[in-house]
């Protein structure tokens, strides 16, 4: 190894403990090589380029140590290798690595040249388990000072189980903060590597149902709609359009509490309503890495009163908020989680999806809301100003209520609790008169 190669060691180096979990992609790589690049590639292979692009963005031609351990734990469904399999699949994967191509343009005086460089230049795999990689001099340019990039959760990308819907998340990131993007028929076969044997009708059942449940989680709202030429007798098939609430610029990628994040992932495929509850469950299976009909053959054989359809028996990954048991250690969360959950809870309510159990746990994620909020106005209680309840950050009106109807010293009694149940049946009771046109097995009795 040369002198001159700086070392980023992730264990020892103060600022790099952990490493990154957001994927920074220049954005001309993403639309104009990686569909060139990656054909061919398996989800393992697709998952390590997006691991190790998250780790060498802006640290220039260093060579880059990323830790097979943490890359293991990240592969969400790589867990059942053993160690010398993973580490001799992870070898051939960074093999293919160094034969990547880019095409770089550069002017020269009067003359422009355009040069051919290999991407990465070294890879190797240490006997403390430990990957090696470093970008050529030349292909820095794509991973540092970016300029235009598309970013996403590295543990998304990973928690996909295909390479079509790992690439089509990639591409869909691109657009967060648009919500649409159109491919022509060409242009999502070579996106996506489709194989030229598929059919329209291949293409639907192999990659587009799939997928759909695959990124239910991820895009709000989202849906797959297929584009037919105008004036042409019969429907010939163009393209494609995929669809879904646009993301803020602002909104973060990680940094979420875990169970809050679940909880956001249920929802989105809840209130999918170009999902039916057939794929719905099937949406919850894949989400949670289940075998394929697991959820829905536990909801008809118990009958569950929760519509977040989580037995602990078949749940192989960690148990998020809506679990009953999870439920008791929420002072530790922020106001602002505690609020994002409730309206969550809320909102399904509204529409009719909740059930018995969920109820009652709307009722204790309150009464976490309601002791956070006290704790604020104790520390203003012996202040010459009146405490106001901070409605800016506390938009819940039942907490609200609560506290406007009660004394500091005696918010603790147990009769919090039972206005609390009271005003959740007062406030959301009355959306049972609705016209009940939800699918039979939603369908519940608040009574």
């Amino acid at each position: 190894m040369s002198e001159e190669i700086k070392i980023i060691d992730f264990e020892d180096e103060e600022q790099n403990k952990k490493m990154s979990t957001v994927v920074k992609m220049d954005n001309d790589l993403l639309s104009n090589g990686f569909p060139a690049f990656s054909k061919k590639w398996t989800p393992f292979d697709i998952d390590w380029w997006n691991i190790i692009d998250s780790q060498i963005i802006d640290q220039k031609d260093n060579l880059i140590k990323v830790p097979i351990s943490k890359v293991k734990e990240l592969m969400y469904f790589r867990k059942h290798m053993s160690n010398d399999e993973f580490i001799k699949k992870s070898n051939e994967t960074l093999r293919k690595f160094l034969t990547i191509q880019a095409s770089i343009e550069k002017d020269e005086g009067d003359k422009k040249m355009y040069i051919n460089v290999n991407i990465f230049n070294q890879s190797y795999i240490d006997t403390d388990y430990n990957a090696w990689i470093r970008v050529s001099p030349p292909a820095t340019k794509y991973f540092n000072n970016l300029s235009q990039w598309t970013r996403f959760a590295l543990e998304q990308a990973t928690r996909l189980h295909t390479s079509y819907s790992k690439k089509l998340f990639m591409y869909l990131k691109q657009w967060r903060t648009v919500g649409v993007k159109s491919f022509t028929l060409d242009e999502f076969r070579k996106a996506l590597d489709v194989p030229k044997s598929y059919r329209p009708g291949s293409i639907d059942q192999k990659i587009l149902n799939p997928t759909a449940e695959y990124l239910a989680p991820y895009f709000m709202k989202f849906k797959i709609t297929k584009n037919y030429a105008k004036g042409v007798r019969g429907r010939k098939l163009i393209g494609y359009t995929f669809s879904f609430k646009p993301e803020s610029k602002t909104q973060k990628d990680v940094g979420y509490n875990k169970r809050l994040e679940e909880t956001t992932h249920l929802y989105s495929i809840m209130t999918n309503t170009y999902l039916n509850t057939e794929q719905k469950f099937r949406a919850v299976d894949r989400y949670r890495g289940l075998k394929l009909g697991t959820t829905k053959k536990y909801y008809e054989s118990a009958h569950p009163q929760t519509v977040f359809l989580d037995p602990e028996s078949v749940h192989r990954a960690k148990r998020g908020i809506t679990h009953r048991s999870d439920l008791y250690g929420l002072l530790g969360y922020k106001i602002a989680d505690l609020e994002a959950i409730i309206l969550t809870y809320e909102d399904l309510l509204k529409n009719g999806k909740l059930k018995e159990w969920d109820l009652q746990d709307l009722a204790i994620i309150e009464r976490a809301c309601f002791d956070k909020q006290i704790k604020l106005a104790e520390k203003t209680e012996h202040s010459d100003k009146p405490y106001i309840p901070q409605r800016k950050i506390l938009i819940n009106p039942l907490v609200v209520q609560l506290i406007d109807g009660h004394r500091l010293n005696d918010y603790k009694c147990e009769s919090i609790d039972l206005e609390i149940n009271r005003l959740i049946r007062d406030n959301f009771g009355k959306y049972k008169q609705r016209e009940d046109r939800r699918p039979y097995e939603l369908k519940f009795n608040f009574d």
